[in-house]
């Protein structure tokens, strides 16, 4: 998950950040004994300062932010927090490096402060800073100026605004003039007039690198599909992956959603092989303009299950193995409800969620010598698109990693039993009505299975 771009936070960010810090504190905080979840989100709201705040998001899930304060004499990072779920993937690092570039341009070295009990200290050391004092709760550091080389700082994302428009209307002028007249296109102040029309503040991203405008786009979000209306860079900022990284990002945006991105091109344009070899099909052309498309595959993210997921989760599995159970001569609604609601451990439970909705879930149980899927559902119409398998695949790829095998069972009667087999699990005996299957990681031989 070290992938990530940064986006300038705005007002509307604050109860969000503000969750993701009580977050990332929870176990430094629990150390200490002053875990005080309320407080520490009451302390950072009455501190927010979204302009001197940038967020961090992988995907469509902010994992984590930082405050930078330029003060005279240093720069005081006030706040690097990443989420649990995403440490550990580099995105800590790399920001490290964003900072560093930062303070190297700036001619400053960064200082900064961090809780006694925190694995954060021993994040700092190892990226160079130094130890200069401790208070009650705090140690604190410095990163000198003249141990930070310069480094290669990322771009920022910052909403526009309405007063942005001149400006943008300028940048779109300097990065399409070539191709327009490429195209028979001169009318320039027709072009100009069509872009302040069309200006939508709210759906257009400044692309910015310390403070410099490189480019920017317009990203709208429309019921079935996407439309990236503008994605133009200076010239100078053109040919160094800015613009792979930011399709990049809104393909994961469109693939989260389930929706298709949609784009135009003039037709003698550079653009067009760059859509191309991001992934976009030509699907017709019209006047000056070829239109493409980009389908995501079908896409899935997990959350973990709360208790108040029991009635949905219930009845997922329900429809999931209603026609096999029946099958097996052991239907019974009362009784599965019982069942699932006495085995129901919703920490332990991943919902599998899909444009916005529930379609199943599992639960992998970490045995010292074996892991145990012991539930796996998906609703029948979500079945066949290959969603079990690329679950199925991270299950298998964890065991590897752990060295255990894989075990479960399914019912007799089942079609279940052919998926398993089809993804190297082997059948090792039956019990009753039901299937016992395992499966054995690459790098565990037989003898130590035995």
């Amino acid at each position: 998950m070290s992938e990530f771009v940064i986006y300038a936070a705005e007002p509307q960010d604050a109860e969000d950040l503000a969750a993701l810090r009580v977050e990332a504190m929870r176990e430094s905080l629990e150390v200490l004994d002053r875990f005080d979840p309320q407080r520490a989100r009451e302390r950072f709201l009455k501190g927010f300062e979204p302009e001197q705040t940038n967020k961090l998001v992988s995907g469509v899930m902010p994992v984590g932010f930082y405050v930078l304060r330029d003060r005279p004499e240093h720069i005081w990072l006030d706040h690097l927090y990443i989420h649990p779920k995403a440490q550990g993937g580099g995105i800590g690092a790399k920001v490290i490096s964003q900072i560093k570039a930062y303070a190297f341009a700036k001619g400053k070295p960064v200082r900064l402060g961090a809780l006694k009990q925190s694995k954060a200290n021993t994040f700092y050391q190892r990226h160079g800073f130094q130890h200069t004092h401790s208070e009650e709760f705090d140690n604190y550091y410095e990163l000198p100026l003249e141990h930070i080389k310069p480094g290669t700082p990322k771009f920022i994302l910052k909403r526009a605004k309405p007063e942005d428009a001149e400006q943008l209307a300028d940048l779109r002028h300097e990065a399409m003039k070539d191709e327009w007249a490429a195209n028979g296109l001169t009318n320039y102040p027709l072009a100009r007039s069509h872009f302040f029309e069309d200006f939508k503040p709210d759906a257009t991203w400044k692309i910015e690198l310390e403070g410099e405008l490189l480019g920017f786009y317009a990203f709208h979000s429309y019921p079935d599909h996407f439309y990236l209306d503008m994605l133009f860079l200076r010239p100078a900022a053109q040919g160094k992956g800015i613009g792979s990284k930011i399709l990049h990002h809104l393909k994961e945006i469109a693939t989260k959603a389930g929706k298709p991105i949609r784009l135009d091109a003039l037709r003698i344009s550079r653009s067009n092989e760059f859509y191309q070899t991001h992934g976009f099909s030509v699907i017709h052309s019209e006047g000056y303009e070829n239109i493409y498309e980009f389908t995501p595959e079908p896409a899935f993210y997990l959350e973990t299950a709360s208790q108040d997921d029991f009635e949905e989760l219930q009845h997922i599995r329900y429809t999931s193995m209603k026609e096999s159970a029946e099958a097996n001569g052991l239907f019974h609604h009362d009784k599965a409800r019982e069942m699932f609601q006495n085995e129901f451990a919703p920490e332990k439970t991943l919902k599998i969620r899909r444009n916005g909705k529930t379609i199943g879930f599992y639960v992998v149980l970490n045995h010292p010598d074996h892991l145990y899927l012991d539930m796996f559902y998906l609703l029948p119409e979500t079945q066949g698109l290959g969603i079990g398998s690329k679950l199925l695949n991270q299950i298998k790829a964890q065991a590897d990693k752990q060295n255990k095998p894989i075990r479960l069972d399914a019912l007799c009667i089942s079609p279940a039993n052919a998926f398993y087999q089809h993804h190297g699990f082997h059948l090792t005996h039956s019990e009753g009505v039901n299937n016992y299957n395992e499966y054995t990681p690459k790098c565990l031989t037989k003898a130590e299975i035995a």
